[in-house]
Formats: C-alpha cells, structure tokens, sequence
C-alpha cells in the first residue's frame, strides 16, 4: 500500500483528523508498521510546532486496513529531554 493511501485510510477512519493534523512524514517499516508525523494545524507555531505520531499497523487480509498500535503528541523540547535520558550505546541505566 503506498504511503499517500496509508494517511488517507487513517482520515477516512477517523482515527486523526484532517481538519487539526497534516501528514508531513511516513516511513514504511518492513514489518507491516508504518510511522506517520503529522503537524498541527491549530496549535503550536511554525517556530514551535506540535507534532503526533502514530505508529500503526497495515493489514491487507480483508482489503486495505490500518489498525492504530501507539500515538504520541509531543514538542521538540520533549525530543531534547528524551534524548538526553537514553542511554548511549554501550551505557547501563
């Protein structure tokens, strides 16, 4: 299923609006999973935005199916303090 078909399913289910989110990214997983960024139209600014991520999951078995696994609605000063809490590689906790 191409990546376009994939966020169309995803706002023809309802599962994130249109109308509040825009795709800006999706990345094909070779498990069947998709990461999908969206940006919010509403809230945050171009400067600082705010984004969710859905990590979901594309099921052929019916016809074309996306089955939602996580989302997540962050800022990018929550990717600097999660980042600056995972370990290296090589570090314990």
């Amino acid at each position: 299923m191409d990546a376009r078909d994939i966020v169309e399913l995803i706002y023809q289910r309802n599962l994130v609006s249109r109308e509040t989110w825009k795709a800006v990214s999706v990345k094909k997983n070779g498990d069947g999973t998709v990461d999908i960024l969206y940006k919010n139209l509403h809230v945050g600014s171009d400067d600082d935005p705010v984004f969710l991520w859905v990590y979901a999951n594309v099921v052929d078995e019916d016809g074309p199916d996306v089955r939602i696994l996580e989302k997540i609605t962050f800022k990018k000063e929550d990717l600097v303090w999660i980042l600056r809490y995972i370990p290296k590689r090589g570090e314990g906790l």
